[in-house]
């Protein structure tokens, strides 16, 4: 199936008149809790991404510091009468958390997403998990629902992922409303009866984040910035865990061609 997939993507972008073939470079430099060195990490990606009438298919490879090179991600699908179907390892459709990775509260299953078949119409989306498709194509994994409604100035998700294995639920929403070139958010989620939350604002080019759950209501504050140098983008981030009473900064270069 994966071979499947990966072939047909790769032939509709040799063969579409609108293929789009981009690479991208990236340098995240980080600290290294347990030496107090920085360390920077270099990833190469190439995107190949190509349409039709009613047809798309796409795939990422990704390459870490040299020593790999994989297939990151890739789907196939099309759209019918309003309603768009695709298949590949694509991510899950839950809300997910603003904070720099690692420092983020939410309970988030979406990283645990590889293969899935997702449809969506109106507003709402449901995706269906695998396990591994090399075995068996029918084992479902889990199964998500997601549904995005625009209230007022307010977008509003409402989503929940049922794992088949373990027979529990994530309930998730989220909420943001724009205000010219800001926005104000929040989400939350709801797991083996813990609420956790994070709050976010975005302005200028920076965003800022407090996060936490019913049990800590403060985990971590932090705040991201990006711009454009000349065709380059540049991040920077610094997060602040209360708990640990630490500030972890990280810097980010990429360009894209």
């Amino acid at each position: 199936m994966r071979i499947l997939a990966i072939t047909i993507a790769a032939t509709m972008a040799a063969t579409s008149a609108i293929a789009d073939v981009k690479g991208s470079v990236e340098i995240d430099i980080t600290e290294n809790k347990t030496t107090n060195k920085y360390e920077a990490t270099s990833t190469l990606g190439l995107a190949f991404d190509s349409g039709t009438e009613g047809a798309f298919a796409g795939l990422n490879v990704k390459s870490v510091d040299g020593a790999t090179f994989a297939l990151d991600e890739y789907y196939i699908g099309t759209t019918l009468k309003g309603v768009t179907m695709s298949y590949g390892e694509q991510g899950g459709i839950m809300p997910e958390a603003v904070a720099t990775t690692g420092f983020d509260a939410l309970s988030d299953p979406n990283f645990a997403m590889t293969e899935s078949l997702q449809l969506s119409a109106m507003g709402a989306s449901v995706a269906v998990g695998l396990t591994d498709v090399t075995t068996d194509v029918s084992d479902v994994a889990n199964i998500q629902a997601s549904y995005t409604a625009n209230v007022s100035v307010m977008e509003v998700t409402g989503a929940v992922d049922y794992n088949t294995t373990s027979e529990t639920y994530i309930w998730a929403g989220r909420a943001q409303a724009g205000f010219g070139t800001s926005t104000v958010g929040g989400t939350t989620t709801y797991a083996a009866e813990v609420l956790a939350f994070e709050a976010d604002v975005s302005a200028k080019g920076f965003t800022a984040y407090l996060n936490g759950d019913e049990n800590d209501i403060s985990e971590n504050a932090g705040i991201k910035w990006a711009t454009d140098v000349n065709g380059m983008t540049l991040k920077a981030d610094a997060n602040y865990n209360f708990d640990a009473a630490e500030v972890t900064p990280g810097i980010n270069l990429s360009f894209n061609f």
